[in-house]
């Protein structure tokens, strides 16, 4: 039996560390593939090697992305930045789309994937990040009729969890909303139209994979996708 395995971007720690939530890992787990979490190295050969050895790609959340790549100065709102995660995904990622693999974005993945493609954000937003523990839903997303997501999910709207404070601006040619925050109309679902899996959600699915299939469903399609290279 073939074994599938994904590639996680992670977060890159001030003291060295790159870290990952278990909740990414078990979700890929349970959805019948192997989690490996990739090394932060910006060299052509490594990120070669990545591209042809995976079978598919997974942009975590953290920090936030510099706004230089979208060119605008960094607000005073801004949360942390770390360049060196910015530089590393925006090969990654580059090198990753032109394979037409499978690509999911959660939360910071998703804005990722919308600035690496030509879009831009809002830096800030409030009162949409809760306080509440991360397995918990609080606001309403309306999944688009046309969009992947919902075709997934067979559903027109569905309960999530939010920990952001930045929302996309403009997007980036080529993607298409899946689903908007029913309260603000925020776009909190993304995917491409031309390739052949590339899905992205701001919302934290992982955290509740197990109490709601609104969320499994999610990573089962991906795993699926990745199958099918």
């Amino acid at each position: 039996m073939k074994k599938i395995n994904v590639a996680l971007s992670a977060t890159l720690e001030k003291d060295g560390y790159v870290t990952v939530s278990d909740y990414y890992l078990d979700a890929i787990t349970k959805s019948g593939a192997i989690p490996s979490v990739l090394s932060p190295r910006l060299d052509d050969e490594y990120i070669k090697y990545v591209c042809e050895t995976f079978d598919g790609f997974m942009f975590c959340g953290g920090d936030d992305i510099d706004p230089a790549y979208y060119g605008e100065e960094k607000s005073g709102q801004l949360g942390n930045v770390c360049s060196n995660r910015d530089k590393f995904e925006s090969k990654l990622f580059a090198a990753a789309y032109e394979t037409g693999k499978p690509i999911l974005g959660i939360c910071r993945g998703m804005q990722a994937i919308n600035v690496f493609l030509g879009g831009s954000l809002h830096q800030h937003v409030d009162g949409h990040k809760q306080t509440e523990d991360r397995p918990i839903r609080t606001h309403s997303v309306d999944l688009c009729e046309d969009g992947i997501l919902g075709k997934i999910l067979g559903k027109e709207k569905i309960e999530v969890n939010s920990f952001h404070h930045q929302i996309i601006n403009r997007l980036a040619d080529g993607l298409c909303v899946d689903g908007v925050s029913e309260k603000e109309g925020y776009i909190e679902a993304i995917h491409h139209t031309s390739h052949r899996f590339l899905l992205a959600v701001q919302w934290h699915p992982e955290c509740y994979y197990d109490l709601s299939e609104t969320s499994s469903k999610i990573f089962k399609a991906f795993v699926a996708a990745c199958n099918n290279n």
